[in-house]
């Protein structure tokens, strides 16, 4: 008999004893299958990722895998037994591709080094194809399928009825649809996919429209069927691009295009397109705004409209009109599948594939020593209730939602017909008068700018009451306040719903100290805030741009803290979608604020998200679809350095927003910096691919920057680069082989004595600060990287939420954000979140390097351990699991010794490295479990010591460990 245990957690399948359980986590074109409602892929060549069962056993490999496709319950392809260790992008290797328009299932099983039998199958996980090049079939049907709406009316709401014949059951029906700006649909009266929201995703509409596709099989019916759309204006609007955005004059108004194709089972086919045997009309939302919130009238509500039979005697429905398709063909537009999740609200919009919070049987961390955090728990569900109502004013409700969110709320009304409500959402409230030393209670919304951020809802009567939630507008908010309700809000009328693209908590870092925790909460409210489709800089005010700049700083934290490869893989091509030939990209992409060429530290975003996908996906598929604009873009850069060089090599913004009454530090340094940055990375680039050509020509070209940026902007009088400011040295320092060997510890002297200089604080802006805390702990001054880190005095992260104004949840887009005027002063910014990702690369230090993992936590020194005791991280990757949990506490070990628990995942492999604990510190033991694997006296060659660094290493394989390290 099989002694069999298991637990799952998340999608985990742990066993114990010796039978394996089926391979989890399937992935299909990168898209996880246990989370995916509806698995639709764009390709005849997909491949697969998956994990290996969890076992007690270590050092566990796949030795081999099975594939097998169905289609219609028959076998399509098997791969039989393949020889290989590979488990992540594994391709689908049949000689035929995959039929577009098709249903499939896949089902996969393993041989392992845990035992000689095959696991278990997995389940057969179904996907299916999308119509592969339906921009040629709408040109190929260009009479029968239009963009549908109107210019004299605000027609959002379109409907018809149709019938499908009993000839032959229906094998399967697809929708092909895109609504915009905004759109949602309903089939028979019931909303397709109720979650999802503001949808299709931000594009330049022109160059690349996004259309979705929905397996309707099940909700068609034999007979009569009624379809229905409401069309919101979204980013399809002009009232979106007003000064000082770029205007986009061609734009609106909102239009759909919808294909319904059915396939009976003999074959036949029937087709419902958008054309004018539609009928539309105003609905009840009178006019919606992505800045300026809705306006909604509820008599105007037809609660049936989307049914078959519904007959409208208060309405007029029209004819709609055939406008233009919103893509230029003639500049090569193209309509695409939307790859990648949806934007959603609620529970359906994270998924977690760690624990959000401690396990203290596998974490040396309590929750007690967490701390207590501000804010709301990324565990609520995705809605969230209300920590206050007050009513500061007769009829006026404020509402404190206890944290910096993106969404909306859902409320519920009661009252007269006709009675109109108003609703407003602000980040924080107004200032207490200083005369007075109280505040009024109300909202604090100058720096919402020209953005009111406010809904109006006129009540329809229901004696019942009314739900009013938002459709096609997004706020960025902690407070509302509700004007003219006729009865009380209390607590339970209010919730509010989360809203951000799709995505999945794929990191999780915890620690000792409580200030670091705050920091890496507000870093994901704010990550997830600004996760619309794109990256945007901020979401509540007049902006709310694809910032180029915010996405490269932040997209390393992002990708430790969430999947998102699908996301940044989309805004890659958005980027190459408005890429000039002469390789120039822009500032924000779609471009709406900003020029052409980009700001260097800007337009970066293009080879720093390129590579951040490579280095966390492991996928050299990514490198090769990129390269070609990367290079170009590089080029571009070049061709404006050969007029200007580094000296005056041009900018825009350079170190942007340092701690005031801090100034800029020389923004030609700052943007030769990123020139570097990006030659360098291209180099790395090339060599993965074997461009042999190319590494030889830019590493030789880099080697010339290098010495031009140190002859250009070192300062030999005085040592340092540029004007001494702390930006100038960071980013010299930062840049592989630039500082001369012999002034190296001179120039990294003189930026420690400007921090001390400055009681310990930065000056550096959002270009420098990236680069800050990996340099300071790269370079021997760990223990004054976690000073800073853990400082609560201005200028600091702590002081965000360490100040007698305001408790900040989400990260600043200022470090002195109460203090200044309202022009430019987001309390949720992602720019500065770039600090999340060293607490992954060095707090807990975990490194993604192409098939290796390394572990490598930087030590506070031994009298500074009191900063960073405990610490509890998991990261889950395309293998599984890695875990990293120690403790320096004298009440789990000993002084001068670290215990340090890991967990690396089936089919991966580590580097171990233990760093000296304090200044010439020499170790005298290892153990693992309650073996002694080295030790002064019997040097093992298990473990390698650097008698030069005193760096302990240990390569394992996959499993758990527990090292005790001591040092004297």
């Amino acid at each position: 008999m099989w002694s069999l245990y298991y637990t799952v957690i998340f999608g985990i399948v742990f066993v114990t004893g010796d039978q394996l359980s089926a391979p989890y986590d399937v992935r299909v074109d990168y898209y996880k299958a246990e989370t995916a409602k509806d698995l639709v892929i764009n390709t005849g060549r997909p491949r697969f990722s998956w994990k290996l069962p969890v076992t007690s056993q270590r050092n566990v490999r796949q030795t081999a895998y099975q594939l097998q496709i169905q289609s219609k319950s028959a076998l399509l392809w098997d791969s039989d037994r393949i020889t290989s260790s590979q488990s992540i992008h594994v391709p689908y290797s049949y000689e035929k591709d995959l039929e577009e328009l098709t249903h499939y299932q896949v089902r996969l099983r393993l041989w392992t080094s845990a035992s000689e039998a095959a696991t278990p199958w997995t389940s057969w996980i179904p996907f299916r194809t999308s119509m592969y090049n339906f921009h040629q079939y709408l040109m190929d049907h260009n009479d029968e399928v239009n963009w549908i709406g109107s210019t004299q009316i605000y027609m959002n709401e379109l409907r018809k009825e149709f019938n499908v014949p009993n000839t032959s059951p229906i094998r399967s029906a697809t929708i092909f649809i895109s609504g915009i700006g905004y759109y949602e649909m309903y089939l028979n009266g019931d909303n397709i996919d109720p979650s999802r929201k503001l949808d299709p995703g931000w594009t330049t509409y022109q160059k690349r429209t996004l259309f979705a596709s929905y397996d309707v099989t099940s909700k068609i019916k034999v007979g009569m069927n009624a379809v229905g759309v409401k069309l919101g204006n979204g980013w399809y609007s002009q009232e979106q691009y007003l000064l000082p955005s770029i205007p986009e004059l061609n734009y609106g108004p909102p239009r759909l295009m919808f294909v319904l194709h059915i396939i009976f089972e003999n074959s036949d086919q029937m087709n419902v397109y958008s054309d004018q045997t539609w009928k539309g009309r105003q609905g009840s939302i009178i006019h919606d705004s992505v800045y300026n919130g809705e306006t909604v009238d509820a008599r105007y509500d037809r609660p049936n409209w989307a049914q078959v039979g519904f007959n409208d005697s208060l309405s007029l429905w029209i004819t709609p009109e055939i406008l233009p398709s919103p893509v230029n063909i003639t500049a090569n537009g193209q309509l695409t599948l939307q790859d990648m999740p949806p934007i959603r609200a609620g529970l359906d919009a994270l998924h977690f594939e760690v624990e959000h919070g401690v396990d203290e049987e596998k974490s040396y961390l309590s929750k007690e020593e967490i701390g207590n955090i501000f804010g709301a728990s990324l565990k609520d569900g995705g809605i969230l209730k209300p920590i206050s109502v007050s009513t500061p004013f007769f009829n006026v409700h404020t509402i404190d939602m206890g944290q910096n969110m993106v969404g909306w709320c859902r409320f519920k009304f009661r009252g007269p017909r006709g009675v109109g409500i108003y609703i407003r959402h602000a980040e924080v409230l107004s200032q207490p008068i200083v005369s007075t030393g109280q505040s009024d209670g109300g909202l604090y919304t100058d720096n919402l700018r020209g953005a009111t951020q406010s809904d109006t809802y006129i009540l329809s009567g229901d004696p019942n009451g009314e739900i009013y939630e938002p459709r096609f507008t997004v706020h960025g908010f902690r407070y509302i306040t509700v004007f003219g309700s006729p009865t009380p809000l209390l607590i339970n009328d209010v919730e509010c719903l989360v809203v951000h693209s799709e995505t999945t908590v794929k990191g999780h870092f915890s620690s000792s100290n409580p200030v670091i925790n705050q920091i890496q909460h507000n870093i994901l409210w704010g990550q997830l805030g600004n996760s619309m489709s794109l990256p945007t800089d901020c979401p509540q005010r007049d902006e709310r741009k694809g910032w180029m700049g915010d996405a490269a700083l932040s997209v390393n934290e992002a990708l430790y803290n969430f999947d998102l490869i699908k996301f940044y893989l989309n805004f890659l091509t958005l980027i190459m979608d408005i890429q000039l030939k002469a390789g120039f990209v822009p500032d924000t992409v779609p471009l709406t604020f900003g020029i052409y060429p980009a700001d260097p530290n800007w337009g970066t975003a293009l080879p720093t998200i390129t590579w951040q996908l490579y280095r966390h996906y492991n996928d050299i598929q990514i490198l090769r679809d990129h390269y070609a604009s990367i290079r170009a873009y590089v080029e571009s850069v070049r061709d404006g350095y050969r007029i200007t060089g580094l000296a005056e090599l041009i900018y825009h913004y350079g170190d942007w927003v340092p701690p005031p009454p801090q100034p800029k530090t020389n923004g030609h340094l700052v943007a030769s910096f990123a020139f570097l940055h990006d030659v360098s990375l291209l180099i790395n680039m090339s060599q993965i691919l074997g461009y042999s050509n190319d590494t030889q020509a830019y590493t030789a070209f880099y080697q010339r920057l290098a010495e031009e940026f140190h002859r250009v902007f070192f300062k030999t009088s005085t040592g340092y680069y540029a004007d001494g400011m702390q930006a100038a040295q960071v980013l010299a320092l930062a840049l592989p082989n630039v500082v001369p060997a012999n002034v190296r510890n001179g120039v990294l002297q003189h930026l420690l004595q400007d921090i001390q200089a400055k009681g310990n604080h930065i000056s550096t802006g959002i270009v420098s600060t990236a680069q800050l805390y990996p340099l300071l702990s790269d370079n021997g001054h760990h223990d004054l990287a976690m000073e800073l880190i853990t400082s609560i005095t201005y200028p600091s992260y702590g002081f965000m939420f360490n100040n007698p104004y305001e408790n900040a949840t989400t990260i600043w887009e200022l470090w002195n954000a109460p203090f200044e005027g309202p022009s430019m002063n987001s309390r949720n910014h992602h720019m500065f979140a770039s600090v999340g990702a060293w607490f992954y690369s060095h707090l807990a230090g975990i490194d993604l390097q192409s098939d290796l993992i390394v572990i490598r936590p930087r030590m506070v020194s031994e009298e500074k351990k009191h900063l960073l005791s405990k610490i509890d991280c998991q990261l889950s990757t395309l293998y599984g699991l890695v875990h990293v949990s120690y403790t320096r506490d004298e009440h789990d070990t000993f002084a001068n010794s670290i215990l340090l628990r890991i967990t690396i995942p089936a089919n991966a492999e580590a580097k171990v490295v233990f760093e000296p604990l304090f200044p010439d510190a020499k170790c005298v033991t290892v153990t693992e479990g309650n073996e002694v694997i080295w030790s002064v006296a019997d040097k093992r060659n298990s473990v390698i010591e650097d008698p030069q660094t005193g760096l302990m290493t240990v390569h394992i394989g996959s499993g758990f460990y527990e090292y005790q390290v001591f040092w004297k």
